[in-house]
């Protein structure tokens, strides 16, 4: 043969070998038959030549006996396009078996078409792979144990093969099957078709392979070449080349190129090729030309490169050639494609020639390696990190290198999580913070709770270092079977992190394998990628939009008294988001950290935690819905309190009441305008010189105004602050009680055993303020000394709840308790004196968050860090610590108190919040401004607290500093109706504001849009009900109902009550017109019951200045009752249903209902619960539970059915315990609205009933 083909490589094949003819000739397996026995016996027979060094091996395709059956010949040829010897081969005197003999438009001919299509463009890979034959030994056809040794699964795959490292073959050998159980080795694997991460991986998993496909995927880690294909090789060299990546968990690939004229012989001896590595790391594509020996007549050219597993499109991508004078260029959009479904990146028209070296860079995650100010390259590089100045766009200019961070040194696996050991890098010797120790060994613990939530919690094994004492509701036994778990847990050993991967589409939701993890005493940071670039959460801070912008923002959190501001930390903390995955599932995620903190959201997209003590504690929850998502929070965190049915009624306060005629003369207004309010609340102002429990003179008569305003069906409301006043020079029991009882805070006593004294609202005795002064004159000269109450402490708790019920028994009453300044909030920075005590480093330390006055410390308007406070269980801890939680450990006190003390069960409002408040309280969104832009950014806020597990929340309506104008407060008042706290309140100094302040019109137009309120507050309370039971929200996203519409992922300007209730207000000034989303669903019009005939798009609503645009939803049954001014009068009045019809005529809702009051009357099964049903023209109720009273019992009203249809309805019955009742139909043709009045029948809706509507002829 060489004499014969001279300097041209022929093939050569032999029927018999014996070891080293390999050297010259390929083999086929022989002379098989057309059996699924003989396609099996292929792959191990080609295995075992692969040991036999003869790599150039295949079966005759379809069998060479026998005539080939359709089916066994497809399969057959789908995995013979993958033999590296690919023939199809038949003997004489049986049918033709070619592809083309099964016709024309056959399967088996598609198929085939398909697979070869796929070799022909993998063939420079395959060609690759036998130069690495020829050259160092290597197999072609691999077995998967070849890769996997360690794996003894892999020790008995003959089933399965792999083409070299990197490509994974599954094929169908078994009659009438389109499921395979195949192999999945320990690797990230992506199906070669689709494009898509596998979700599993070291397991054995069913594949569905219909009868067009095989199991085709690329390993993590490949850089594959390709070839646009042809019908021969003649043709298909003359076409582009390309590269397919694949990149491994840590995104990096690499892979290899062998060229040559693919004819010739002693190529590779006389240097006559070319040789590429390739290398993908951290973002860089490097097509590094190792050997340049051979020009390619086609002068060809790499034109697309294909990347896997690419999450979010790249901003820019730089193509660098590298040469005697490198040249950069950056690709146009054109060259650029993201599919954002598939997360794969396509570059195309690249025209990169064969035989040069290039470096394609995209931008990589830039995690920030000195979030301090005054960041240089001199600094930078102190810390171990890369400076990489960036000349356009923002993110940090010193970054992590790949490897920063921690590696792991052990992992012990169990059936309900793992435990691993890992160690620090000591490569890079410091956090960069000297005066924050390094930990070097860390432990990290993952258990996995329940199917849909897991906790990762990392610490210092050795050292025993502050935890979170908020008690969380975790199941007695953990979820062990692996098939019931919506995630899987992988652990990335180097840089070490945690993948969480949603199993039923393998998203990768949490992602820390990223550098820069850092745990240091006083400094401790983690990244991780995230899915999607849709994340909602994280507080108490004012957001722009409910979506967060992942452009490198960053948000500190530390509970202050700070009203709402840009980037201001404010009031409470909660370190929980929930991410929507591309997908539509959505997560949440909680950091039980209540150290002062910060985010930064990166573009990736990925987040940054930075918190600056305590360990890390993550609680993960799956969903897959955005309502599942909060539900599982709650069942974490505690389900919220039912507020007190009167909570849900309208509410008026103001800070600057005079005395309590004041109050007395609103009241009366307010009684005289008919317009609805339930609540009066008393600020500072009727307290003596603000100190708690001491009435003022000027409101003596308050308490006989409380009492007449009670038996009017009102209720009072009011503030206490958690500062007492020590400066009294005559007796003050609250003062002289708490210092007896030891339960205000103290320096920690080996620095001294005084009080921690601040000052905050309590005047000093005998003075006259002058409030011309400026502030901080007035704090200096008037304000006397307080002493804060250490709430951990049950000493401290019989104490509040002692004064409480002292004032409620000897001063005056009250239903609710209102608490403020309890972050805690101090005039002064630490101390009276400004100095703090104990270690400077706490109040100052190594890494400040970007908090509100952080130049300041930590102590800015609030206590000194190094204060002590005692838990519980009696453990010692510094504020510095628990500051975050003085809110939290205020609350439950209060509101144990006010239900033992008034034995109902009220509302406690508090203004600090931790995860888990919502147990006990409910939050106001703070001091904020009367502008415009809080009227938008209050619904941000409710919808936020919403996932945060408070559900009873609203600002204050109106604003609460400076003046609001006319148009603004009405817009307002409309708003707030649809607050579940409603509630109009204003600061000192500021006119009146409250709905009689005003005119005529405007007193008219706030009582229509409350009694709109009034009228549903039994769905109100009702959504109350199920926060509480179930953890849904009240105050829901539309994303949250329609998350399958990505148009609702971004919509903040509207908000929904539960499922059913669409609120769409006027937002802005001198607008007539509102333009709102009304999802896909059929919505009708409330204020004209009528149809509104659009789904799916954006409408424009007109809204005069006397309107609010709401909107029910279709198949959802509404609970009502008629308003009066209270809820005491409206409770007693009949119960209303309002049933709009869903496209197919149906409607399903739900009443819960018991004394508005009881303590724990779910609990104590003292309720209705009922569900509605529509159908068929048919209302049905159905009675779940009955555990009411006689005096609570409603009777049935009036049932409004919408969109009834437009031929007139004659008959209505209502059927009561057998017995049928003839009712008089009221049917508006025109709005297809329905009216039925019951109210007359007597009929009480805790009995079953049933409405029959029908049209007589």
């Amino acid at each position: 043969m060489d004499r014969v083909f001279g300097e041209n490589r022929s093939m050569m094949l032999t029927r018999s070998s014996f070891p080293g003819v390999g050297k010259y000739s390929g083999h086929w397996l022989g002379d098989n038959a057309a059996t699924w026995n003989d396609m099996k016996w292929a792959i191990p027979g080609m295995l075992e030549f692969g040991l036999f060094g003869i790599p150039y091996i295949g079966a005759d395709i379809c069998g060479f006996f026998d005539d080939s059956p359709e089916e066994l010949c497809r399969r057959w040829m789908q995995v013979g396009a993958f033999y590296p010897f690919s023939r199809n081969h038949n003997a004489e005197g049986y049918k033709p078996q070619d592809p083309a003999s099964y016709g024309a438009d056959s399967v088996l001919v598609a198929s085939s078409k398909h697979y070869l299509t796929i070799r022909y463009t993998l063939l420079p890979y395959l060609y690759t792979m036998f130069y690495k034959a020829h050259t160092t030994g290597e197999t072609v056809v691999r077995p998967v144990m070849h890769e996997f040794y360690s794996d003894s699964e892999t020790w008995t795959v003959d089933r399965q093969f792999l083409w070299g490292k990197h490509l994974l073959i599954t094929p169908v050998l078994d009659p009438g099957v389109d499921m395979v159980w195949g192999y999945v080795p320990d690797a990230l694997w992506y199906d070669y078709e689709s494009m898509q991460k596998l979700t599993v991986r070291k397991t054995h998993m069913e594949m569905y392979l219909p009868a067009d496909k095989l199991g085709l995927h690329i390993r993590g880690g490949a850089i594959l070449p390709t070839q646009e294909p042809d019908v021969t090789t003649t043709y298909s060299r003359g076409n582009p080349m390309g590269l397919l990546i694949a990149p491994d968990d840590n995104g990096n690939a690499d892979g290899e190129l062998f060229w040559d004229d693919g004819d010739s012989r002693d190529t590779i001896e006389n240097g006559n090729y070319i040789h590429y590595k390739f290398s993908l790391k951290q973002g860089v594509l490097t097509m590094q030309v190792t050997h340049a020996g051979y020009n390619d007549p086609n002068n060809l050219k790499f034109d697309n490169i294909t990347i896997l597993g690419i999450p979010v499109p790249p901003v820019s991508i730089s193509v660098t050639h590298v040469g005697t004078t490198n040249s950069t260029t950056t690709l146009e959009p054109s060259n650029i494609h993201h599919d954002g479904d598939k997360k794969v990146l396509f570059l195309r028209d690249l025209r990169l020639t064969l035989g040069e070296t290039y470096v394609l860079e995209w931008e990589v995650i830039r995690i920030d390696c000195h979030p301090e100010e005054r960041a240089d390259q001199a600094n930078c590089e102190a810390r171990g990190c890369i400076w990489d100045p960036i000349t356009s766009g923002q993110g940090p200019w010193c970054i992590y290198p790949q490897d920063y961070g921690y590696t792991v040194t052990s992992v012990r696996e169990r059936s309900s999580g793992m435990t691993l050991d890992i160690t620090r890098n000591r490569k890079y010797r410091s956090s960069g913070r000297p005066q924050s120790r390094d930990i070097d060994t860390l432990r990290v613990e993952i258990n996995y709770h329940t199917g849909e939530m897991l906790q990762f919690k990392i610490f210092d094994p050795n050292t025993k270092r502050y935890e979170v004492p908020v008690g969380l509701s975790l199941p007695a036994t953990p979820e062990t079977d692996e098939n019931k778990r919506l995630y899987k847990v992988v652990i990335v050993n180097e840089p070490f992190g945690i993948q969480v991967i949603r199993k039923s589409t393998g998203t990768v939701i949490w992602d820390s394998s990223v550098p820069g993890f850092t745990f240091s005493d006083m400094f401790i940071q983690v990244s991780t990628k995230l899915p999607s670039q849709y994340v909602y959460g994280f507080g108490e801070t004012e957001h722009l939009t409910y979506k967060h912008d992942l452009n490198y923002h960053t948000w500190g959190m530390f509970a202050k008294d700070q009203p709402p501001g840009y980037k201001m930390n404010c009031y409470g903390v909660h370190p929980f988001y929930m991410g929507l995955e591309n997908t539509a599932d959505a997560h949440g995620v909680l950091l039980l950290n209540s150290n002062a903190m910060d985010v930064t959201f990166l573009p990736d997209p990925a987040l940054t935690y930075r918190t600056l003590g305590g360990i890390l504690d993550f609680y993960m929850v799956l969903g897959p819905t955005p309502e599942m998502v909060v539900q599982e929070y709650t069942e974490l965190i505690g389900r919220p309190v039912l507020p007190a049915y009167w909570s849900l009624g309208f509410q008026l306060c103001r800070y600057g009441y005079a005395n309590d005629k004041e109050i007395a003369d609103l009241y009366k207004d307010m009684r005289a305008a008919a317009i609805p309010y339930d609540v009066q609340y008393a600020d500072i102002d009727y307290m003596e010189r603000q100190l708690d429990f001491v009435l003022d003179s000027e409101f003596k008569g308050l308490p006989a105004l409380v009492d007449s305003m009670r038996k009017e069906g009102m209720r009072f409301i009011f503030i206490l602050d958690p500062a007492i006043s020590g400066n009294e020079t005559q007796p003050y029991p609250a003062f002289a009680r708490g210092k007896a009882a030891d339960v205000f805070i103290k320096w920690p006593k080996h620095i001294s055993d005084g009080i921690v004294w601040g000052k905050v609202w309590p005047d000093y005795p005998n003075v006259t303020v002058d409030e011309n002064l400026d502030w901080d004159t007035q704090v200096q000269l008037y304000r006397s000394y307080t002493a804060f109450p250490d709430f951990f402490r049950p000493e401290t708790a019989q104490w509040w709840h002692q004064e409480i019920k002292e004032f409620y028994e000897k001063t005056m009453k009250f239903d609710g308790l209102w608490i403020d300044m309890n972050e805690p909030a101090s005039f002064v920075h630490g101390t009276v004196d400004g100095k703090c005590l104990g270690d400077p480093k706490l109040e100052n330390p190594p890494y400040m968050p970007p908090l509100e006055s952080k130049h300041l410390g930590l102590n800015h308007k609030t206590l000194c860090m190094n204060s002590e406070q005692i838990l519980s269980d009696g453990t010692r801890v510094r504020h510095y610590d628990v500051h975050n939680l003085y809110g939290w450990s205020h609350t439950k006190p209060t509101y144990d108190a006010l239900l033992d003390v008034t034995g109902k069960r009220g509302i406690v409002v508090t203004r600090s919040t931790y995860p888990s408040s919502g147990k006990w309280a409910g939050h106001w969104l703070g001091d904020n401004n009367a502008s415009w832009d809080q009227l938008y950014k209050s619904i941000i806020g409710m919808m936020e607290f919403s996932l945060f597990g408070i559900p009873y929340t609203g600002a204050d309506i109106c604003g609460f500093f400076n003046k609001p104008d006319y148009e603004m407060c009405l817009r307002w008042m409309q708003l707030g109706a649809f607050y579940p706290y409603s509630r109009n309140h204003n600061g000192k100094g500021n006119p009146r504001q409250d709905p009689v302040a005003w005119d005529k019109p405007f007193a008219e137009a706030s009582r229509d849009v409350l009694n709109i309120r009034y009228t549903l507050l039994p769905y109100l309370y009702t959504l109350m009900y199920e926060a509480h039971t179930k953890g849904n929200t009240v105050i829901r996203p539309l994303l949250h109902e329609f998350v399958d519409d990505k148009s609702t992922w971004e919509i903040y300007k509207q908000f929904l009550w539960g499922p059913a209730l669409l609120i769409s207000p006027a937002l802005d000034p001198g607008v007539t017109n509102v333009n709102g989303y009304l999802p896909n669903a059929r919505w009708y019009d409330y204020h004209t019951a009528g149809d509104v005939g659009v789904r799916g798009q954006m409408i424009n609503m007109p809204t005069p200045l006397d309107h609010i645009n709401l909107h029910i939803r279709g198949g959802y049954i509404l609970p009502w009752q008629k308003p009066e001014n209270t809820t005491y009068y409206s409770r007693k009045n009949p119960l209303g249903l309002i049933v709009p019809l869903s496209d197919s005529g149906t409607a399903e809702g739900s009443l819960f209902w018991d004394d508005g009051e009881g303590i724990d009357t779910v609990e104590t099964n003292k309720y209705l619960l009922i569900s509605f049903s529509a159908q068929s023209n048919t209302l049905s109720s159905q009675v779940t539970h009955n555990g009411l009273t006689a005096g609570d019992r409603l009777k049935l009203g009036v049932v409004k059915v919408w969109g009834a249809g437009s031929t007139k309805i004659t008959k209505v019955t209502l059927t009561v315990a057998g017995v049928a009742h003839n009712l008089t139909p009221e049917h508006n043709v025109d709005s297809q609205e329905l009216i039925i009045d019951a109210t007359s029948k007597d009929v009480y809706v805790d009995q079953p009933f049933i409405i029959t509507w029908q049209t007589i002829v």
